[in-house]
C-alpha cells in the first residue's frame, strides 16, 4: 500500500512539473474545454444533416416523426412543429402496414429496379404528390435495441419526365425502324408485280395465264407481311391459365418430329424429373416454342457435318433471370434452353435479333422472334440469345413457376 501511494505522488508531482491537472482549477478548465469541443462537433453534424440536399426524417418505433430537415420542409412545405406531430405513413402514399413492415425488417426495402432505394409516393402539405426514391435505416440506441428508424429521400420527378421522353424516343426509333422494313418487305413484292404486269401489257393472251400465279403470288407475300405486323402490333387476347409446361414441351416436339428426322437432326431431350407448372396462354407459349426450334432447324440444314438440337428444362432459384422485372427477392422460375450446331449468329446481329422486320434469311419476314419476345413479355418471362458463328446459337426462354395445388396431389 505504501508503494502504491509513493507511487501516486510521483504521477502527481509529475503532472505538476508538466503542466498537467495541478489544481482544481486546471481540471475544471480541461473539462470546460472538452465540452465545447463536444458542443462543436455536435453543431457540426448538426449542420450537416439539417442542410443535406436529400430530405431526412428520424422517428420513433411508433413511426411517429421525431426530426427533419430543411430539406424535408422545403419539398413538403410543413413545419417542423407540424411534421412532429405526424406519423410517418401520414406523409407516405401507402399502407400503415407496409411501412411498419419495413422497420421491421430493419429498414429493408429492396426494389429490383433501384437496390435499396425504395419508390414511393410522397403528399406535402397542399395535397400534390411526388414520386421519391427512399432509403430506409433502423436506429439502435447504446444497448443496440431498435429505438427508431430514419428515412432519407430525394425527388424523382425530373427523372421520371427525363425517363418517359426517353422511352417515348425510344418507341418512335422503333416506329421508324417498323416503317423502315416494312416499306422494304413490301417493295419486292410490289416490284415484282408491276413488272409482271408491265409483261402482261405486252404479251399475248397465251403468256398472261403463265404470269397469273406469279402475281397471286405476290400478293400473298404481302398479305403474310401484313398479317404478321398486325399480330405483332395487337396480338389477340392471351387467356391465362396454370399449364404444366413439360406436357407443352413435349406436343412441341411431336409436331415438328418428322421435320427433324427429314433433316437427319439428333434430338438431346431432358426435362427433368420435376413437373413444373406456368401461367400461360398455351398456343402462345407453343407459338414461341415452335418459332425457336424450327429456326434452330433451318440453321442446321446449312450444316454438313452431324447435326445435333439440345432442348433441356430446369427449374431454378435466382433474383437475376430476367423474368418478372416487378418482382423482388429470390424466387423459383423454370427454364427451357434450345441449343443447336448451326451456323450460328454474327455477333453485329445479335442486339437486332428480336427487333421487327430484322432477319438473316431469304424469305422470313423477321417478325417470328419479335413477335415471340413480345408473348414473353406478356407471360412475365425473357427469352436470351447467346451464338458464336460456326457454333451454334442457344436460346433460354424463362417463366415464373405457377405453384399449382395439382401438383401436391
Amino acid at each position: 500500500m505504501v508503494s502504491q501511494l509513493s507511487v501516486s505522488g510521483l504521477r502527481s508531482q509529475s503532472l505538476q512539473g508538466r503542466g498537467g491537472w495541478g489544481s482544481d482549477t486546471d481540471v475544471s478548465d480541461s473539462i470546460k474545454d472538452e465540452l465545447e469541443g463536444i458542443q462543436k462537433e455536435k453543431e457540426y453534424f448538426t449542420s450537416v444533416i439539417r442542410n443535406f440536399r436529400n430530405g431526412m426524417l428520424t422517428t420513433d418505433n411508433d413511426l411517429n416523426i421525431v426530426y427533419s430537415n430543411l430539406a424535408v420542409e422545403r419539398l413538403l412545405g410543413f413545419a417542423p412543429e407540424e411534421l412532429q406531430s405526424m406519423k410517418l405513413h401520414d406523409l407516405i402514399q401507402a399502407k400503415e402496414t407496409t411501412v411498419r413492415k419495413i422497420l421491421e425488417q430493419g429498414g429493408l426495402c429492396v426494389n429490383p429496379k433501384t437496390g435499396e432505394m425504395g419508390e414511393f409516393s410522397f403528399i406535402t402539405k397542399a395535397g400534390n404528390i411526388f414520386p421519391v426514391e427512399a432509403c430506409f435505416s433502423v436506429i439502435t440506441d447504446t444497448d443496440g435495441s431498435v429505438c427508431g428508424m430514419s428515412c432519407t429521400f430525394r425527388d424523382v420527378t425530373q427523372k421520371k419526365r427525363m425517363e418517359g421522353a426517353l422511352a417515348r424516343m425510344d418507341r418512335l426509333a422503333s416506329l421508324g425502324e417498323l416503317a423502315s422494313g416494312m416499306a422494304h418487305e413490301i417493295k419486292n413484292p410490289l416490284a415484282c408485280i408491276a413488272g409482271v404486269v408491265q409483261n402482261l401489257t405486252c404479251a399475248g393472251s397465251d403468256s398472261c395465264a403463265g404470269m397469273l400465279p406469279e402475281i397471286l403470288l405476290q400478293v400473298k407475300r404481302i398479305d403474310e407481311i401484313i398479317g404478321g405486323l398486325l399480330h405483332f402490333a395487337k396480338p389477340g387476347p392471351a387467356t391465362m391459365q396454370p399449364l404444366p409446361i413439360v406436357a407443352i414441351l413435349q406436343s412441341t416436339i411431336l409436331l415438328v418430329e418428322r421435320n427433324l428426322k427429314e433433316k437427319e437432326i439428333e434430338l438431346q431431350l431432358d426435362l427433368g424429373d420435376s413437373d413444373p407448372w406456368v401461367m400461360g396462354d398455351e398456343l402462345l407459349l407453343q407459338q414461341v416454342l415452335l418459332n425457336v426450334v424450327m429456326n434452330a432447324c433451318e440453321a442446321l440444314a446449312e450444316v454438313e457435318t452431324e447435326r445435333s438440337l439440345k432442348v433441356i428444362l430446369t427449374c431454378q432459384k435466382s433474383l437475376d433471370s430476367g423474368v418478372a422485372g416487378n418482382r423482388s427477392g429470390i424466387f423459383e422460375y423454370v427454364e427451357i434452353e434450345i441449343a443447336d450446331n448451326g451456323t450460328g449468329i454474327d455477333s453485329a446481329c445479335l442486339d437486332s435479333i428480336f427487333n421487327p422486320f430484322f432477319t438473316t434469311k431469304h424469305t422470313g419476314t423477321g417478325l417470328g422472334l419479335a413477335t415471340s419476345h413480345r408473348i414473353m413479355e406478356e407471360h412475365d418471362g425473357a427469352i436470351t440469345v447467346q451464338s458464336e458463328p460456326g457454333v451454334g446459337a442457344t436460346f433460354r426462354l424463362s417463366l415464373p413457376v405457377y405453384n399449382h395445388p395439382l401438383q401436391s396431389e
